[in-house]
């Protein structure tokens, strides 16, 4: 439920919020590992509806849609 992700976008509904790129941004995932977070966002496929991110995979977001 979305009131259970303390992070990121609070109207998530996925029980896999915690895989999200927001979720990893709002604990600082992207600047204590950059080269991961670099290898999830590489040749994006998928952009997110809610922040605008994008990823290669579409499980990396909360509200994907196909770029």
């Amino acid at each position: 439920m979305a009131s259970e992700h303390p992070k990121g976008n609070q109207e998530c509904k996925s029980d896999e919020h915690t895989k999200h790129l927001c979720y990893f941004v709002s604990y600082g995932y992207h600047v204590d590992n950059p080269e991961e977070y670099k290898d999830l966002v590489e040749e994006p496929r998928y952009k997110c509806e809610f922040c605008g991110r994008t990823a290669h995979l579409e499980e990396s977001l909360c509200m994907p849609i196909k770029l």
